[in-house]
């Protein structure tokens, strides 16, 4: 299925075979709350879930909790669990982004499935200080930390962010960092995406290497215009899409499918 995808727009990748990335040590953990509405007029499309902030010495990583135990549950099991494509809405959260040095490096499927149905993902490199940040004198306090504001016109949105120098690492959630602390919360000026923390704590644990996930994993190095290309050229094409890989759908599911597709309109990053 996925491979007659990927024929249609080999024309924009880039093909890397590489498909390690090293095992990291990580020592502290950040959970946060991830609050995301993906239809711009429905306030009823408004979700929440749980994203996850590991900090090791030389870089981070930053996803889903429900991403990090499905691929952990997915190693233990050698990666020999499959699932059904979904056609329709595209998961949205499906992303491993990874600090390191000067670089963020997004690994994300172009079709959104997770690594059980999916050997083939995506990955583009952003350098961090495209990231331009302007502080604020305002303060506030957040989980009695005292906080600091900070603005950025990024991704196609002004993002308003609050940091806690008393924690001196320059991260935060997605792709957020730079500042001079930790971003405790941040959302874009529409509050349609905000992230808050839950909690911070010690941990001693390894990251999970992509060959544990999947042995067979192909890894395609693109950049973020041709990726973002070709997921609104999916989701502009889903019905064609599900034809190609051998779907068989009624008048009726083509027409939801449409309806559904339209409502997935509004995005973390607008491109």
């Amino acid at each position: 299925m996925k491979n007659l995808f990927y024929l249609l727009f080999l024309s924009l990748f880039h093909f890397n075979v590489q498909a390690q990335i090293k095992s990291v040590k990580f020592d502290t953990k950040i959970m946060y709350k991830f609050t995301y509405q993906n239809d711009s007029v429905s306030s009823a499309s408004r979700k929440s879930v749980f994203t996850q902030l590991m900090i090791g010495d030389d870089e981070s990583h930053f996803q889903t909790l429900s991403k990090f135990r499905a691929d952990s549950a997915l190693a233990q099991k050698g990666g020999s669990i499959w699932s059904v494509y979904s056609y329709g809405r595209i998961e949205p959260n499906n992303f491993l982004i990874v600090k390191r040095a000067d670089i963020i490096s997004t690994y994300e499927p172009v079709n959104g499935m997770g690594f059980s149905g999916n050997n083939e993902l995506s990955y583009y490199e952003e350098k961090k200080v495209d990231m331009q940040w302007e502080i604020h004198p305002d303060t506030a306090h957040i989980h009695d930390f005292v906080c600091q504001k900070a603005t950025t016109d990024w991704g196609g949105r002004t993002w308003i962010a609050w940091f806690t120098m008393d924690i001196p690492i320059s991260d935060g959630p997605y792709k957020f960092c730079g500042l001079p602390g930790l971003v405790l919360s941040i959302s874009d000026r529409d509050k349609y995406f905000t992230f808050d923390m839950v909690s911070i704590s010690k941990v001693n644990g390894v990251s999970v290497t992509l060959d544990e996930l999947r042995p067979d994993l192909v890894l395609q190095k693109t950049t973020k215009d041709n990726f973002f290309k070709e997921r609104k050229k999916l989701r502009n094409n889903m019905t064609e899409y599900a034809l190609l890989t051998g779907a068989r759908l009624s008048e009726e599911s083509k027409i939801n499918i449409r309806a559904e597709m339209k409502t997935d309109n509004n995005h973390i990053e607008r491109h």
